[in-house]
C-alpha cells in the first residue's frame, strides 16, 4: 500500500487578545496551527525572524528603572520611591509599559501628567537596556523592514484590530489577517442551554426554565459538592473526554481530583501555583539566619524542612535541643553539637564543617541592615546546593522529576536575589530583603498532584479556556475574584489620550476577556451543571452566570444537593445522575473511665520519682500509656510556650547564679550579677524572648527574676542558711525503689537542717493553696528523700517567681523572715505519710489485676481515699485536673473527643 506525503505549506494562528495559550482537544489533529494571545503570537514571530531570546526577568529590569530613577532629584515620585524603592519603581515600570504599548516614545511633553514627564527625564537620562515587549515588538517591525519575510500564513483574530493596543496593530498590519467566523451556540434550539447561550450573546434572550441540559445545584460544603461530581462522572466514564470542569479555584479543583483518583476515573491533572513547596522555602529560611538572635522557630523551620542541606540525621538531634533550650548556643544546642561532630560520629569532620556553613555564617542584629556582600554569599551557598541537590534527584528519575523542578527554581532564585542585592547598594534592611524575595519567589512553582490522565475531562480556571467543542459543562463555583481596577486616574487618563497616546482604560482587555468567555460558554452542546458553592455568596458573581441568573431569577430556585442525598433523589438532576448508599458510621470513641489491661502486661518500674508518683494517684492511664506503653507524642517539634520558656530560663538562670553552692553574696551583688547572667544568656536559651517584638515580656521577666533573687536571698540570709547547690539529686528510696528527681535549691543551716525550695514561675494562690491544704506532694517527696540521709525531715517552701513570693508550711516553715509567707498548713511529713498511704491503698489497678481508671473522667465519689491529694474534686468545668496538663493521650481517653 503506497504512501502519501503531505505538505503543510501554511501556518494558522488562531489567535485572541486575552492572554495564555489554549490546549488542543484531545484525540483532535491539528498540523502547523498556533493557538492562544499575544506572548504566543510574539513568541512565534520571534522564532521565525530569528529574534527569539529569553525575555528579561521582571526582578532586573525594575531594578533597572529605579537605578534610572535615582537620577531626578525632587520628582513626584521621590519620596515613595524612599519609602518603598521596591513597589514603587515596580508601579511606575508597569505603567510605562502600558504607556509604550499605547504608542508613547518614552519622550518629554508638556501635556503629559507631571508623573510621567518625571519619568521621561529619568529614562532620557539613563536609557534602559532590558528590552520590554512594545521593544521587542518594534524589533519585529524593524526586521520585517528590513526586508526579513514572514512564512505563509494566516492570523486569525477573535477581535478586532482596534481593539488591539497601537504596537500591536502596526505589527498586525504587517500579517496576514483576518477576523474569525462567529461561533454559534452549539446547544439543541429549545433547550435551556441554548436559551443561555443565546441570553450571553445577546441573541434572543429568554427567561431559562431548567430542563436536562442545564441543571442548577447548590451545596453547603465544598467536601459535598467535590463527591457529587465525581460521583456524577463515575456514573457516565465514557463521557469524560468530552466533559469540561470549570473550576477557578486551583485547592478545589486538586480536591475534586483527589475525588476521581479515589473512585478510579481518570484524573484532570490540576494544578495549583505554590510558594509553599519545600525546596522554595531554604532560600528565605536560610536567610532570616542572618540576623540575630537567631529566632529558634525559624530554625526548627529550616531544620524539619523535608528538601535540607542538612542531613536529618544530624538535624533532628538539634531540633530536639531547641525544643528543650530554644536557642542557636544553648547548653543543649553546644552539647548536640559536640555529640554529633565526635571523633566517633564525625571522623573527617564534614558534620561540622556543614553545620558551620549553613547555621554558624556572620550575623547581624535584628534592626541592622546587612551587608549585600553576605547576602550574594548565602545565595550563592542555596544556588549551589539546590542547583547539585536537581541533578542528584534527576538522576534518581522516575516521579522526582517534579522536585527536581522545583529545586531548580530554588537554585536560579538564589542567583537571582544574589544579583540584586549587591545592584541595590552595599547594605539592604531587613524589610528591603523581604520585599525582594518576596517578588522573587512569588511565581511559585506548579505542583500536580495528580497527573493528567488519557480519557479523564478537562479541567479550564476559566471559560474563557474552552477553545473547541465540548458536550458537558460542569460549572464548579459561580464566583469570581475582582479583576485588577484601571491604574489611571481619570484626570491622568484624559490628559494622556489628549497627547495622542491611545490608552486603554482596561475596558478594551475586559471585553476581549467576556467575549472568550462567551465563545467558550457557547461551545457547549449537550448540558450544563452550575454548582453553587457558599463561598461564592461571599464573592461577586461571575458576570456571565449573573446575566444567566437574571433570567431565572423569580422562576426556580437551586436545588440543595444535601436534600437531593438524604431523599436518595439520584435523577432529580438528570442527566447528571448519581449513586446512593446508606452506610452507619460509627460515632467516636466515648470517654473511657475505665481501661481493661491484661495483668500480664502490666509491670512496675525499678525507681520512682515526684512526678510519676504524682500521675499514678492521680491518673494510672497515663502513668500506663507513659511508663509502660511508652507511646510518644507526634514528632513534629514544638518549641515551649511562653510560660514554660520563662520558668525553665530562670531556672537555668539561678542555677548558673547559685550553682557553686557555698556562702551567700549580697543581695545588691546577687541582683546585679543575675542581670547579667539574664542578657548573657536569653539570646542563647531563650532566643524566643529576645527577638524585638518581646521587648516588654523581656523586661518584665528581668524584673521578675530580679526580684525574686532578692527575696530568696533575704530569706535565707535572715535564716542563717547557705545554699547547698542547685538542680541537687534527690538521694533515697519510696516504695522500696530508688527515688529520682532533682531539687531546685536545696539551703543548710549550720546546725545541720535543711531547706528545700522548689521554683515555680507563676501561680502563687495555687501553691499557697497547696501548702494550705496539704497537697504539696512534689515538695513531700522531695522532703521523704532528704530524710532518709539526714534523718529528720527538712524545711519546705515554694519560691513563686514571677511574684517574689516564697511560701512555707507552719507545720514545718523555712527559717528567717524577710518577707516570706508563713501558711497554715500541715508538717510535710504528714502530708508524705498520706500520699504514700493513697499510693499504696489505690493501686489495685497495678497489683489486684483490676481495670485501669483515667481518674479525671471518673466521679469525685469514686476515687480512692486520698486520690483529693492530687486531684481537685471543686474544679471547675472549664479547667483541667493537674495530670491533664501537658498530657498527649487526652485524645485516646476521649477527654479531648474526636472529630
Amino acid at each position: 500500500m503506497a504512501s502519501r506525503l503531505v505538505r503543510v505549506s501554511e501556518t494558522i494562528l488562531r489567535i485572541r487578545l486575552t492572554p495564555g495559550a489554549l490546549k488542543p482537544k484531545v484525540g483532535t489533529v491539528s498540523l502547523n496551527e498556533v493557538r492562544g494571545g499575544p506572548g504566543v503570537l510574539l513568541n512565534w514571530l520571534e522564532v521565525q525572524l530569528g529574534l527569539a531570546g529569553p525575555a528579561a526577568p521582571k526582578s532586573s529590569r525594575v531594578t533597572e528603572l529605579a537605578n534610572a530613577l535615582d537620577g531626578v532629584q525632587d520628582a513626584v515620585y521621590s519620596r515613595s520611591l524612599a519609602t518603598d524603592r521596591w513597589a514603587t519603581s515596580s508601579e511606575l515600570l508597569a505603567r510605562r509599559d502600558l504607556l509604550r504599548m499605547a504608542g508613547w516614545d518614552g519622550g518629554d511633553d508638556e501635556s503629559l501628567p507631571v508623573l510621567y514627564r518625571d519619568l521621561s527625564r529619568a529614562t532620557a537620562a539613563k536609557p534602559l537596556l532590558f528590552p520590554d515587549l512594545a521593544a521587542r515588538l518594534h524589533s519585529v517591525l524593524q526586521a520585517l523592514a528590513d526586508g526579513q519575510r514572514l512564512p505563509s500564513h494566516r492570523c486569525v483574530l477573535d477581535d478586532s484590530i482596534a481593539s488591539w493596543p497601537p504596537v500591536w496593530r502596526s505589527v498586525l498590519d504587517r500579517m496576514g489577517v483576518e477576523d474569525a467566523s462567529c461561533a454559534l451556540p452549539a446547544a439543541t434550539p429549545g433547550s435551556s442551554l441554548r436559551a443561555a447561550q443565546d441570553t450571553l450573546q445577546a441573541c434572543t434572550p429568554r427567561q431559562i426554565v431548567q430542563d436536562a441540559s442545564f441543571r442548577f445545584v447548590t451545596t453547603r460544603s465544598q467536601t459535598a459538592a467535590c463527591e457529587f461530581v465525581a460521583a456524577t462522572l463515575a456514573m457516565d466514564p465514557g463521557s469524560l473526554p468530552e466533559t469540561v470542569v470549570c473550576c477557578e479555584d486551583d485547592a478545589l479543583a486538586l480536591r475534586l481530583d483527589a475525588c476521581l483518583r479515589r473512585l478510579g476515573l481518570p484524573t484532570m491533572g490540576a494544578t495549583a501555583v505554590s510558594r509553599a513547596h519545600p525546596a522554595l522555602q531554604v532560600l528565605p529560611l536560610s536567610l532570616s539566619l542572618c540576623w540575630g538572635p537567631v529566632d529558634p522557630q525559624l530554625l526548627v523551620d529550616f531544620l524539619t524542612l523535608p528538601v535540607n542541606p542538612i542531613p536529618r540525621r544530624v538535624a533532628m538531634p538539634l531540633v530536639e535541643s531547641l525544643v528543650e533550650q530554644p536557642g542557636l548556643g544553648s547548653a543543649t544546642w553546644d552539647a548536640a553539637i559536640a555529640a554529633l561532630c565526635s571523633a566517633e560520629n564525625d571522623a573527617d569532620g564534614k558534620v561540622l564543617a556543614r553545620i558551620d556553613t549553613w547555621l554558624n555564617g556572620e550575623r547581624v542584629p535584628r534592626g541592622n541592615p546587612i551587608s549585600s556582600a553576605v547576602i550574594r554569599a548565602r545565595c550563592g551557598l542555596v544556588a549551589q546546593w539546590a542547583a547539585g541537590r536537581a541533578l542528584l534527584v534527576e538522576e534518581d528519575g522516575g516521579k522526582r522529576s517534579e522536585l527536581a523542578e522545583a529545586l531548580r527554581a530554588a537554585a536560579g532564585q538564589a542567583s537571582a536575589l544574589g544579583e540584586l542585592a549587591e545592584i541595590q547598594g552595599k547594605d539592604l534592611t531587613e524589610p528591603q530583603l523581604g520585599r525582594l524575595i518576596e517578588e522573587l519567589t512569588s511565581p511559585g512553582v506548579t505542583v500536580a498532584p495528580c497527573s493528567e490522565a488519557f480519557g479523564g475531562p478537562l479541567r479550564v480556571r476559566s471559560l474563557a479556556e474552552i477553545d473547541a467543542p465540548y458536550r458537558r459543562l460542569i460549572w464548579l463555583g459561580l464566583g469570581t475574584a475582582d479583576t485588577p481596577s484601571s491604574p489611571w486616574p481619570a484626570a491622568d487618563l484624559e490628559r494622556i489620550n489628549a497627547a495622542g497616546i491611545d490608552l486603554d482604560d482596561g475596558s478594551r482587555e475586559l471585553g476581549a476577556l467576556r467575549s472568550a468567555e462567551v465563545r467558550g460558554f457557547s461551545m457547549i452542546g449537550g448540558a450544563l451543571l452550575a454548582v453553587l458553592l457558599p463561598k461564592d455568596l461571599a464573592q461577586r458573581w461571575h458576570p456571565a452566570w449573573l446575566a444567566i441568573r437574571t433570567a431565572l431569577e423569580g422562576r426556580e430556585e437551586p436545588v440543595a444537593l444535601e436534600d437531593l442525598f438524604a431523599d436518595g433523589a439520584v435523577d432529580a438532576v438528570a442527566p447528571f445522575t448519581f449513586e446512593c448508599t446508606e452506610r452507619q458510621i460509627s460515632p467516636p470513641p466515648p470517654q473511657r473511665p475505665l481501661w481493661h489491661v491484661p495483668a500480664g502486661l502490666l509491670k512496675d518500674r525499678d525507681s520512682v520519682s515526684a512526678s510519676e508518683l504524682h500521675d499514678r494517684l492521680g491518673c494510672p492511664l497515663k502513668w500506663v500509656f507513659n511508663y509502660r506503653a511508652r507511646l510518644k507524642s507526634s514528632p513534629i517539634a514544638v518549641l515551649p510556650d511562653d510560660f514554660q520558656l520563662k520558668g525553665a530560663f530562670c531556672h537555668s538562670v539561678l542555677e548558673r547564679l547559685f550553682g557553686g553552692g557555698g556562702d551567700l553574696p549580697g543581695v545588691d551583688e546577687a541582683a546585679a550579677e543575675v542581670g547579667r547572667i539574664f542578657d548573657e544568656r536569653l539570646p542563647l536559651d531563650a532566643a524566643p524572648l529576645a527577638q524585638p517584638a518581646m521587648m516588654l515580656e523581656r523586661r518584665k521577666l528581668r524584673a521578675e527574676i530580679t526580684n525574686a533573687t532578692r527575696q530568696l536571698l533575704a530569706t535565707l540570709a535572715s535564716g542563717h542558711y547557705r545554699i547547698a547547690g542547685i538542680e541537687v539529686e534527690v538521694e533515697g528510696d519510696a516504695f522500696g525503689k530508688p527515688l529520682n528527681g532533682r531539687i531546685d535549691c536545696l539551703a543548710l543551716r549550720e546546725d545541720g537542717q535543711e531547706g528545700v525550695i522548689d521554683f515555680k514561675y507563676a501561680g502563687r494562690d495555687k501553691y499557697r493553696k497547696l501548702i494550705a491544704d496539704g497537697r504539696a506532694v512534689q515538695l513531700a517527696t522531695y522532703a521523704h528523700g532528704q530524710c532518709q540521709r539526714t534523718g529528720r525531715y527538712p524545711a519546705v517552701a515554694y519560691l513563686v517567681l514571677a511574684d517574689a513570693q516564697l511560701y512555707t508550711p507552719s507545720g514545718g516553715p523555712l527559717a528567717g523572715d524577710a518577707g516570706r509567707y508563713v501558711v497554715e498548713g500541715p508538717a510535710i511529713e504528714a502530708v508524705w505519710n498520706r500520699f504514700s498511704h493513697a499510693i499504696s491503698g489505690a493501686d489495685s489497678w497495678l497489683t489486684g489485676g483490676q481495670p485501669v481508671p483515667a481518674r479525671p473522667l471518673q466521679a469525685p465519689e469514686e476515687w480512692p481515699e486520698g486520690a483529693d491529694l492530687v486531684l481537685d474534686a471543686d474544679l471547675k468545668a472549664d479547667k483541667a485536673q493537674d495530670s491533664c496538663r501537658y498530657c498527649d493521650y487526652g485524645c485516646l481517653c476521649g477527654r479531648e473527643g474526636l472529630a
